[in-house]
């Protein structure tokens, strides 16, 4: 199976560099086609799975912690916390650097509140973890929805970037969210271990040696970072976080050893298929932003975990 996951990666990555509004043929490529491979879909292609495998590692990261199977960077408010950051850098001109890092403070911020409304008694609680999340989206959206009415100036490039999506790409963009990629993976895996640990109650596994509190704080923090800089660079694509980790446990186990790492290849499988099909599933050229196309499916899974599952949320 693990191999079998590998090659389909491997071969997707190479199928999508030929798909889109012109399809390419390998054998027979002109000029003007390997051009447009070259410099226009593959750092695309790469792109998108860099972004999916962050997205996916942080949501492997999100739900282990939290001990919540619908926790993600959507369903936590990280992500739209990370948006709002990003938003207002927008709305206010700010250089481009200074994106990812206003989208990282208000990411962390939100989640930072997230957390604090959902531990009781120094327990996180699943529900409302949930809750708190969905509260953090609104207020985000609300405050999103003034900078659009305000900053009329932004507002086509504030509505189009929060449909998530992958627009203008370049290899600069490419190599900082791969560092930032491999950095989290290597701090990951090497608590992979701890991480296992925290699948058990916090008094087992502070018997255990593990400083529950700091190794929580540490995923979140470097969980977030992942999240801010892919928000940051594509909008809003939610729902990845939330799909992939339930999928690489169905067919890998739970082992975090082997979890961290096939979150990131399923996250980048998911969005190299989505990003393909925003780029043909509309006849002419158009393209349809990724986030529609994540966040339907990952409507449609939310609903089919809440209906399997309802039991055991609401009874722990």
């Amino acid at each position: 199976m693990k191999k079998l996951v590998l090659i389909i990666f491997l071969l997707s990555l190479a199928g999508s560099c030929l798909i889109g509004s012109t399809a390419i043929n390998p054998f027979e490529m002109s000029a003007v086609e390997r051009d447009i491979m070259l410099s226009l879909r593959l750092p695309r292609v790469l792109f998108s799975a860099v972004i999916g495998a962050m997205l996916g590692l942080s949501g492997s990261v999100y739900q282990l912690t939290l001990k919540n199977p619908l926790a993600d960077s959507f369903t936590t408010g990280a992500a739209s916390s990370s948006a709002l950051g990003a938003v207002l850098a927008i709305a206010f001109g700010l250089p481009l650097p200074l994106v990812p890092i206003t989208a990282l403070a208000t990411g962390l911020l939100g989640l930072l509140i997230v957390y604090r409304l959902s531990k009781t008694n120094g327990v996180i609680n699943p529900v409302t973890m949930i809750l708190a999340g969905v509260v953090m989206n609104i207020v985000a959206s609300s405050v999103i929805s003034f900078a659009k009415y305000f900053f009329e100036d932004s507002l086509s490039s504030i509505v189009f970037w929060l449909m998530g999506g992958f627009f203008v790409i370049d290899w600069g963009k490419l190599m900082l969210c791969t560092a930032t990629l491999l950095i989290a993976y290597l701090l990951f895996s090497v608590r992979a271990l701890q991480l296992n640990m925290l699948a058990l109650d916090e008094h087992s596994a502070q018997s255990l040696g593990v400083n529950v509190e700091r190794l929580r704080t540490i995923a979140f923090i470097v969980a977030t970072t992942l999240v801010a800089v892919a928000v940051s660079h594509t909008g809003i694509i939610g729902f990845v976080g939330l799909i992939v980790p339930h999928v690489a446990r169905s067919l890998f186990g739970s082992d975090m050893r082997q979890n961290l790492f096939f979150s990131m290849l399923l996250g980048a499988l998911l969005l190299i298929f989505a990003d393909a099909a925003s780029r043909s599933i509309i006849p002419g050229g158009a393209e349809l932003p990724v986030g529609i196309i994540t966040a339907l499916l990952g409507g449609v899974f939310f609903l089919y975990l809440l209906k399997t599952r309802r039991e055991r949320f609401w009874h722990g």
